[in-house]
């Protein structure tokens, strides 16, 4: 073994591994702290005393938010995964150590929020500056990034496959060995970190459920109801976003009597406070009735709502998942009589919920199968998941090619991106590219690629209409038969960019184009040119690249 191969699938992804188990077990510290903390100056040693903290820790939470950073959106998955992909890191230490401590303080003293994203940002603000000091190339650090990140989720949820899942599904967009076996490395590492010292541990235990094929008619009605609770959360964090900027001068009375609020719910419904996994282990293993489960999974959900549009810092994933399961249990409370057990449709929706607020169908599928070795119920949990990821996506920007643009390099929730995609003058991005004749035959037109050096060239009819592309690939499995026409070979259903295309369209276009060219037709379908995809990348990728995160 080679040095650099050493250093690239062995010695780095240990490293990356061990800073995650322990990003992930430091940060079980901390909120454990807190919670001693919290116990310990709770003198009226009951629920009550809720109502007195909860103002405080909404109050000191934004003091230190907007005094101490510029930026002070909360973190999440997606968040991270921007910042890896359009600024290879650069994560702010300042914000990273603010989240640990704010995330831990919440959970300590009972928020309604999660531990999981901030986990995840300390593991990559820890992994970063290590590969800055071993100082290593430039195109790896996107993996080893992902691997940081991956490795301090799998020692989170003791799941060192969806820690994996999550590195390529969110982060990395691409699969070979290269980057594959780093990943693995780092997530396994992490794992055994964290089970040496905490344990051989699930976040909340699953007993072991039945399939049946009931469940392929119920899941579709879980996967619909979560995809809505999704869009109301997201439609709600947006209010309370637009509404803290109108009303910032005044914000800070409304955050302390929204702490208030917040404290009220958790006296009144104790089982929506911290991340709450007891209590879905409570759910699974004793069951609830309806009345309860129906209380419990709104109130938590108003409860995030308000701590999450306040903005507090903590994760969405434990939240998402408590919904996901109490309200699945609700949904299944209404098939009994068809032999469905709550308990199945609670841990598929579970997976839903998560997907919803995720956007992200496999990881979440991933993770909890993975967490609850419920392998049995893998087929329902993908369904529900896929369902409720695509109605979500239908309602963001990018919609489902959100992260393969975050990927090459463009944030596509920047409303700017949008309006220079609407406003932008294509032709300042048009090569005209010499079209092939749909007459000629396999061999001129295989002199034709060797003049011009491309991967893939337009190909018209006499009336200059597109008919097609042919690419090089296809000439070169067609040598054999040097006199067949190109018309018989080239791809007669392309993606083209239309002359009239809206800004979605034209989403779409970079999202599913990998080449660097994609031909450009007028409304009547003639051709007109190749638009300079690798240039019009550029531009997009540079738009108010400094406020990323």
């Amino acid at each position: 073994m080679r040095r650099d191969e050493f250093l690239h699938f062995v010695f780095i992804p240990v490293v990356l591994g061990i800073i995650g188990g322990f990003s992930a077990i430091l940060f079980r510290k901390l909120i454990a702290f807190f919670k001693f903390l919290f116990v310990n100056i709770n003198f009226l040693h009951n629920d009550v005393f809720y109502l007195f903290t909860m103002p405080f820790i909404f109050l000191f939470s934004y003091f230190l938010i907007n005094k101490l950073l510029i930026n002070t959106s909360n973190i999440t998955l997606d968040h991270i995964a921007k910042k890896i992909s359009l600024m290879a890191g650069n994560f702010s230490i300042i914000k990273g150590l603010l989240v640990l401590f704010l995330t831990s303080l919440n959970i300590g003293f009972g928020l309604p929020v999660g531990r999981e994203a901030p986990i995840a940002k300390l593991g990559g603000l820890l992994g970063e500056i290590f590969i800055k000091i071993i100082k290593v190339a430039k195109v790896n650090i996107p993996i080893y990034l992902a691997a940081a990140v991956s490795s301090a989720i799998a020692a989170t949820f003791n799941a060192p496959l969806a820690g994996v899942i999550l590195a390529i599904e969110i982060i990395v967009g691409r699969i070979n060995t290269y980057i594959i076996i780093p990943l693995i490395v780092s997530t396994a590492t992490a794992t055994l970190i964290a089970r040496e010292f905490l344990g051989d541990y699930t976040a909340f235990f699953v007993p072991h459920l039945e399939f049946s094929n009931i469940y392929f008619y119920i899941v579709p009605i879980v996967g619909v109801v979560f995809a809505l609770l999704s869009v109301v959360v997201f439609y709600f964090f947006e209010f309370f976003r637009k509404l803290r900027v109108t009303l910032k001068d005044y914000w800070y009375k409304i955050v302390v009597f929204n702490g208030f609020l917040v404290g009220l719910l958790i006296w009144a419904v104790p089982e929506i406070r911290g991340v709450g996994y007891e209590y879905i282990t409570a759910l699974f293993k004793n069951g609830f009735d309806f009345y309860q489960v129906f209380i419990i999974t709104f109130t938590k959900l108003i409860a995030i709502i308000i701590t999450f549009g306040s903005g507090l810092f903590g994760g969405l994933m434990s939240p998402s998942i408590f919904i996901g399961a109490f309200g699945g249990y609700m949904i299944g409370d209404f098939f009994i009589h068809l032999g469905a057990d709550p308990r199945v449709l609670a841990l598929v929706g579970s997976v839903a919920m998560l997907a919803g607020i995720s956007k992200a169908p496999l990881r979440s599928t991933i993770i909890i199968i993975e967490l609850t070795h419920s392998y049995q119920l893998l087929i329902p949990s993908l369904i529900a998941s896929s369902i409720t990821a695509f109605i979500v996506s239908k309602y963001e920007p990018g919609g489902y090619f959100k992260r393969s643009l975050i990927q090459k390099g463009i944030d596509i929730e920047n409303p700017n991106v949008l309006r220079f995609l609407d406003k932008m003058k294509v032709y300042s991005y048009l090569v005209y590219i010499e079209p092939l004749r749909a007459d000629l035959s396999v061999k001129e037109a295989f002199l034709h690629f060797r003049k011009n050096n491309f991967k893939s060239m337009p190909v018209v009819d006499e009336n200059n209409k597109l008919i097609g592309v042919l690419s090089f690939k296809d000439i070169r499995l067609k040598l054999k038969n040097k006199n067949e026409k190109i018309k018989n070979v080239l791809n007669t259903h392309p993606i083209v960019w239309r002359e009239n295309y809206k800004s979605d369209e034209i989403v779409k276009v970079l999202g599913l184009i990998s080449s660097e060219y994609v031909p450009y037709v007028n409304v009547s379908g003639e051709y007109e040119g190749m638009v300079n995809l690798k240039k019009l990348l550029k531009d997009l990728s540079m738009i108010d690249r400094y406020k990323i995160i």
